[in-house]
């Protein structure tokens, strides 16, 4: 069966001459006497290896020394013993359990690999890359590089796990084929030579391929379409797609539509639950931040208005909301009410990671609709605080115009002054919305009081 491969594009003059001074460290740095491969003793480890592994999930990991489960003509090393717990651990805990909260046990005893086989350095290559990982068969999955991995690094463990996840479609792939019209969304544009100067990131990106090496074949393409939007998420994915123009934007949405749809057609699995029980493992264990709300903010991950609608927001009904906010918003509708007029709802729009905006929906007497704007800059200090302050700058519009007539003024005044005035902490609330509604709702509550807080629907 031929090997897929995912591989890590370099520099070959920084490849060699790293290469080999890195081969010899870790040559002197591993004892071999320590993988008596010919009659190993049972150690603790491999105890628990059994107990957290082999049971439960039927799978066999191989961390001693086996020549013949790689390239026989290249020089590797074995992983350190010290690295085989945490890389199993996050193996279990990124890719079995998630796949298995969401597709059921069934699922992962059936289409799971059913050995992992860890060595410690890269496996080099000709052409200047390095060889992560390869899934053979639809049985073995082959994960290289592993003595440098630093599970404290979040970034190094989401690198390590999208390549499982990149090699587990290979396999899922090889059970239910990838439908064709994927292939035919970029078909003109796949590029064999993917390493080739030719090939720059920028212009993968604009084509509307999530990586470089998506470029290589429409295979690579599905796997590392499926793999980024588990590991590095829904927020970056689709800012990378915004950011590579309009065409690469409607390709790559596309593309993730028929990743989407092929994992519920064929395996019936929501693809947007297993994102969400990834996501909640890479930040609650491997203390990711990329996943937090506040990234999102200070990166500009957040293209969509908060919107905040006590009338027909039924999720308010559903997961509640908080009785400080509510007297608020109460004291909103008395101050616009002096005069007629009644508020409707409010949306806040993050015009940038330093300037949201907020916009006010109301009604007068007749029931005419009118808008209010409001501007306030957002300043996020080394703690994750973050502070509010109005400010108008004189733009000359409608809806600023609206919201500095006096009346108006007025009644908004109590909303305006609790932004003003509290210091906020940001997050995906409420909790109790579940991986069903994972990155839909979002909002703020007062530091060091989380039962004052609101939040909207995105």
């Amino acid at each position: 069966m031929r090997l897929k491969h995912i591989f890590f594009a370099g520099f070959t003059g920084l490849l060699l001459a790293g290469g080999g001074s890195c081969r010899k460290s870790e040559t002197l740095d591993v004892d071999m006497s320590r993988y008596n491969v010919d009659n190993p003793q049972q150690t603790e480890l491999d105890n628990w290896i059994t107990a957290q592994l082999t049971d439960p999930y039927n799978i066999q990991l191989v961390y001693r020394f086996e020549r013949n489960l790689t390239d026989v003509s290249k020089d590797i090393s074995p992983i350190a013993l010290e690295q085989v717990k945490p890389t199993a651990e996050a193996i279990i805990n990124i890719f079995l359990k998630t796949y298995e909260k969401v597709a059921g046990a069934t699922f992962i005893k059936t289409y799971t690999p059913k050995q992992f086989v860890l060595y410690g350095s890269p496996s080099y290559n000709s052409n200047g890359t390095i060889t992560l990982g390869t899934a053979d068969g639809g049985r073995r999955v082959v994960l290289y590089e592993m003595n440098t991995l630093d599970f404290s690094n979040a970034a190094q463990v989401s690198r390590k796990m999208r390549t499982i996840h990149h090699e587990f479609t290979h396999i899922v792939n090889q059970i239910v084929a990838i439908p064709p019209e994927f292939k035919q969304v970029t078909n003109a544009d796949y590029f064999e030579d993917w390493t080739s100067s030719a090939n720059t990131a920028a212009d993968a990106q604009r084509l509307g391929f999530v990586s470089r090496y998506a470029r290589s074949k429409y295979t690579e393409d599905f796997a590392e379409m499926t793999a980024h939007l588990l590991v590095e998420g829904q927020l970056w994915f689709d800012a990378y797609a915004r950011a590579g123009g309009d065409d690469a934007y409607q390709k790559l949405k596309r593309k993730e539509a028929l990743v989407v749809d092929y994992f519920k057609q064929y395996f019936n699995i929501n693809f947007r639950d297993l994102q969400y029980e990834v996501a909640k493992v890479l930040r609650d264990e491997y203390n990711d931040n990329t996943k937090e709300f506040l990234y999102a903010l200070q990166n500009g991950l957040i293209a969509n208005p908060l919107v905040v609608d006590f009338n027909s927001g039924i999720h308010y009904t559903e997961f509640g909301q908080s009785a400080q906010f509510a007297e608020v918003w109460n004291a909103v509708k008395t101050g616009l009410g002096v005069n007629n007029r009644t508020p409707v709802n409010f949306n806040i729009v993050f015009l940038s990671p330093t300037v949201m905006q907020i916009q006010h929906s109301y009604t007068n007497a007749s029931g005419s609709s009118f808008a209010a704007w409001y501007d306030f800059n957002i300043t996020v200090d080394a703690n994750g605080d973050i502070t509010f302050a109005r400010f108008d700058d004189g733009t000359n519009q409608t809806q600023y115009n609206n919201g500095r007539n006096s009346q108006v003024a007025a009644g908004f005044k109590p909303l305006n002054d609790y932004l003003d005035g509290h210091v906020f902490r940001g997050d995906w609330i409420p909790e109790s919305a579940g991986p069903r509604n994972y990155l839909k709702f979002g909002g703020f509550y007062v530091k060091d009081d989380p039962d004052n807080y609101f939040y909207g629907k995105f």
